[in-house]
């Protein structure tokens, strides 16, 4: 019999995938795993970084635990971006590392929607303000704000006493 396949778009390999495209646009340096990781999350919440622009999504608590979910399915996307040949991947004494092609720029070129001209103004934000870190100095910034990332909804202790 005919099965009902439910599909979600939403945080799909497709959607952050995409995401990635907008961040190769605007970066002129190639990118690790865990950099894209980084990056992934500050694009969307760019109001958890020192002086960055409004979040493109909302923040929700424990946002931050995203980086670790969303690691699998970045590197699914990464992959659909590799076999479409949207980006290159390159192997160099830091591991590996993707970039840009000639393709990039010119797809993401075909995106009109008002999302998509945030991802655009977000992706240069984020790439002008880290791109010249270090993968250190970009992790250190990540390490030491995580647990604040998303518990402004976390009652305190005298919060719940006063709610008891």
């Amino acid at each position: 019999m005919d099965k009902e396949v439910k599909i979600s778009i939403f945080n799909s390999p497709l959607e952050v995938g995409l995401r990635m495209l907008f961040i190769f646009s605007k970066t002129s340096i190639p990118l690790d795993l865990q950099r894209l990781v980084h990056y992934n999350y500050l694009l969307i919440h760019s109001a958890d970084a020192p002086d960055g622009p409004a979040s493109m999504h909302p923040g929700l608590p424990l946002r931050s635990c995203e980086m670790l979910v969303n690691r699998t399915i970045l590197k699914k996307g990464l992959n659909l971006l590799l076999l479409k040949g949207l980006i290159l991947v390159n192997y160099s004494e830091k591991g590996i590392v993707y970039s840009k092609n000639d393709s990039t720029d010119e797809f993401v070129s075909y995106f009109q929607s008002e999302y998509s001209k945030q991802l655009q103004n977000r992706a240069e934000w984020l790439c002008s303000a880290f791109d010249k870190l270090t993968d250190g100095q970009v992790a250190d910034l990540i390490d030491n704000n995580l647990g604040k990332w998303g518990t402004e909804f976390t009652p305190t202790h005298d919060e719940v006493e006063d709610i008891v």
